[in-house]
């Protein structure tokens, strides 16, 4: 008899980094206004950072994720962000900047923020969403909102989960 064989770790790798970056529900994008022009608004999809944080819980569990911080000089933020991969821990860094808002606070949240979508990114996290053909769309520059919902491709949207076998 056989010892049973377990699946080498790059194979566990390569599942993990599919589901990492497997696209988000709908729910999950954010659309923002790159651009305004009249009634008219350059769409951006992007993520808010709860939902990479879920992501991450979801495929590798609270365990298996950490992220550690550094303020610079500027207030740009950098992030360490840890995966456990396979048995073996993998890191990516990036920097994030502070946003324009009134509030210091605030505008330091953003810069820790940026900085983890930036990291999560180079894990593949939401990179799809760089991938996005530029949609111009209604837009109320008084209420500040999008009209409707910019859509996804399908490219961009989750595959339907299999129905369990009967």
């Amino acid at each position: 008899m056989s010892e049973p064989t377990t699946p080498a770790p790059h194979a566990d790798v390569k599942a993990l980094t599919a589901a990492l970056s497997a696209p988000f529900g709908p729910n999950d994008v954010k659309w923002k206004p790159q651009s305004v022009k009249g009634n008219r608004a350059l769409a951006l999809a992007y993520l808010d950072a709860r939902a990479i944080q879920d992501r991450l819980d979801e495929v590798l569990g609270v365990e298996g994720w950490q992220d550690e911080y550094q303020i610079l000089q500027d207030g740009s933020v950098v992030c360490k962000l840890q995966l456990d991969l396979g048995g073996r821990w993998v890191t990516k860094m990036d920097v994030g900047s502070p946003s324009e808002q009134p509030d210091g606070g605030d505008r330091l949240k953003a810069a820790f923020s940026d900085a983890l979508k930036r990291a999560a990114v180079k894990f593949g996290i939401g990179r799809y969403l760089y991938r996005l053909t530029p949609q111009w769309t209604d837009y109320d520059p008084v209420k500040k909102q999008f009209a409707q919902t910019p859509q996804l491709p399908a490219f961009a949207q989750p595959k339907p989960k299999a129905a369990p076998a009967v």
